[in-house]
């Protein structure tokens, strides 16, 4: 006969049913009741056979279990910390523009400088670590700074610049008074591909993250203490019990004055900033230069010796048993349906999603209905998340795709119709089209199109004001229009060769603050353009502005080219006749040929004659 079998006969286990009649409230009152109880008595039997001195080395244990822990905590984050600026660098493209910032490059620093400052910035924002990052040259001087008012500053005398020159560096907390804030400053080298040291790479980060990691008391009593003090004996983060003002509070009680001037970690008991005894164990983090103190007081931890006489053995033992027969045959109620809610849980963990649990009418009923109502919803969020991950992703390889595309073009009529082929392409929309903004800079001129009405529109040179339409409306105001229904848009203008159009995005093509066009996208589903659209149209865009760009320098470069390539021609074959006339028959040749001219002559006048 197995354990289950034998309890199922017991009678009391039986009689046990009759608690499932009540109400789960008051079962898991009853059985809290009984369980508050049983550790009481326990207590009391351990503190009947320990001292005082016990007690305390076991007060003093927990405060240095949870003194290491913190002090890990604080080494790890810092090891974060470096490693996640490191990582600002860590993209090619990256690391290449910082050293060519540090190349004291003008014309580079122009073109990279806005660019450079945008990346970093976003990286620190998704990191959520550092407040501002920084890079400077070696002159101590920072050259880019993601807040742009700490840029041109000199901190060639810095510790952190100092020792940033060498190697990997974590500064102590310093007050700043412009900042009115503690913080911390993390740097590290800037090396080029020969491995010289070219400038530091520097991040700040305020106290807040340390704040969080020591206000996590768990293990502690109430009027425990977990702060930290810098070297100079200023208080670093919150305290529990007491007024604090960060830069102007001071604490030094025996546990943080041996910390700091001994640099070394210990425990005593002494007098805290509240006059009241504790017992307090101290760490010095040479890290950071701070020190670590966790403290409680002495009259909590020591409370359990004055129980000792509160309860007789005989009453501990009849209290002991009685709290575990009832204890138990609540939980068997109690636990049963819960088990198989847990049962389910699992399966559903596994990503099982079909399952319901069992609608009881009790309280366990109402937390089935509501775990079923749950997994419905889960269901549907995860479909409709899959779907979002897979827009996402199928936008995200448009944009790599025509990266990769426009870094290899460089004919500008090519280009245009590799976007805007792409674009309709990978979102599937119903019509696509870029303008290009004239040299007058009022019109716009339509120079790539999607299908058969898009080439006509190219043959018949088609253009629009910027004064007219969405498409103008982008170009004047150098921002995206979206059009969910356009029925419903009064500036929308129709295309009779284009009559499905339900729905238009229009994002500026811009260079900086430069305007050079737009891309105009149109769907024929009503409400199929999203914002989401919107966002990776205009990295496409920026992305197009840079295209344009590098495509009109190589052709300026190109017809430059051809030119010089004539002129040194002609003046060769000058150069190969012996007369003066026979000079000037190749000359007119020549020029006549490359000007495409019918008729070309050379006329020389002097006093007496003209010569033709």
């Amino acid at each position: 006969m197995n354990k289950n079998q034998t309890l199922s006969q017991n009678p009391a286990i039986k009689r046990g049913n009759l608690f499932r009649s009540m109400s789960l409230r008051n079962r898991l009152l009853l059985a809290f009741i009984l369980l508050a109880i049983l550790p009481v008595l326990i207590t009391g039997t351990v503190a009947s056979l320990i001292s005082a001195g016990g007690l305390r080395n076991e007060a003093f244990n927990r405060l240095d279990a949870v003194a290491s822990q913190k002090e890990n905590e604080i080494k790890t984050l810092l090891k974060v910390l470096q490693t996640n600026l490191d990582l600002i660098s860590e993209d090619n493209e990256t690391q290449q523009n910082i050293l060519l910032l540090l190349q004291n490059d003008t014309e580079t620093e122009v073109v990279n400088t806005r660019l450079l400052r945008n990346e970093i910035a976003s990286f620190i924002e998704k990191t959520g670590y550092f407040t501002e990052a920084f890079i400077l040259n070696e002159e101590g001087t920072i050259v880019l700074s993601t807040n742009t008012s700490q840029e041109e500053k000199i901190q060639k005398n810095q510790e952190y610049f100092i020792q940033g020159l060498t190697a990997p560096y974590v500064a102590s907390p310093t007050y700043e008074v412009a900042l009115s804030n503690y913080s911390i400053l993390i740097s590290q080298p800037i090396k080029n591909r020969f491995g010289k040291i070219v400038g530091v790479l520097a991040g700040r980060v305020n106290l807040s993250t340390l704040n969080d990691i020591m206000q996590q008391r768990s293990g502690l009593g109430e009027t425990a203490e977990l702060y930290l003090v810098s070297s100079n004996f200023a208080v670093l983060t919150d305290l529990q019990h007491g007024e604090l003002s960060l830069g102007e509070t001071y604490m030094r009680t025996e546990g943080v004055t041996s910390a700091i001037r001994n640099k070394t970690s210990g425990s005593a008991t002494y007098i805290d900033h509240t006059d009241a005894t504790v017992l307090g164990v101290y760490r010095w983090i040479p890290e950071l230069q701070v020190a670590l103190l966790a403290e409680n007081d002495q009259s909590e931890a020591l409370q359990a010796s004055t129980r000792v006489f509160q309860t007789t053995v005989g009453l501990i033992l009849v209290t002991v048993l009685a709290a575990i027969f009832v204890s138990f045959v609540v939980t068997r109620g109690i636990t049963s349906p819960i088990t198989k809610l847990v049962h389910i849980a699992e399966n559903i963990a596994q990503g099982n999603l079909e399952l319901q649990a069992e609608v009881s009418q009790d309280e366990i009923g109402v937390l089935a209905q509501a775990f079923n109502t749950m997994t419905l919803r889960l269901s549907d969020l995860i479909n409709t998340l899959e779907q979002r991950v897979a827009d996402r992703t199928k936008a995200l390889a448009t944009t790599t795709e025509v990266s990769r595309r426009l870094s290899n073009i460089l004919d500008e009529k090519q280009l245009l119709f590799e976007v805007v082929e792409q674009i309709q392409s990978a979102y599937d929309y119903y019509h696509g089209q870029i303008y290009l903004l004239d040299d007058s800079g009022e019109t716009l001129v339509l120079a790539g199109a999607t299908g058969e009405g898009g080439k006509i529109l190219l043959e018949r040179g088609h253009r629009i004001s910027i004064e007219r339409g969405l498409v103008g409306r982008a170009a004047r105001s150098k921002a995206s229009v979206l059009v969910p229904d356009t029925s419903k848009e009064p500036e929308w203008l129709p295309n009779p060769l284009l009559p499905e159009t339900k729905a238009e995005v229009v994002v500026p093509i811009l260079l900086g603050d430069k305007l050079l066009g737009v891309i105009d996208m149109q769907d024929s589903v009503t409400g199929d353009i999203f914002a989401q659209d919107v966002e990776f149209l205009q990295a496409i865009a920026n992305q197009v502005a840079v295209g344009l760009q590098n495509a009109r320098s190589y052709a300026g470069v190109q017809a430059r080219a051809q030119r010089e390539a004539l002129i040194s021609s002609i003046n060769q074959k000058i150069r190969g006749e012996t007369t003066v006339e026979s000079a000037l028959q190749v000359a007119v040749r020549e020029v006549g040929r490359a000007l495409g001219g019918v008729s070309t002559k050379v006329v020389l006048k002097n006093s007496n004659t003209e010569k033709n």
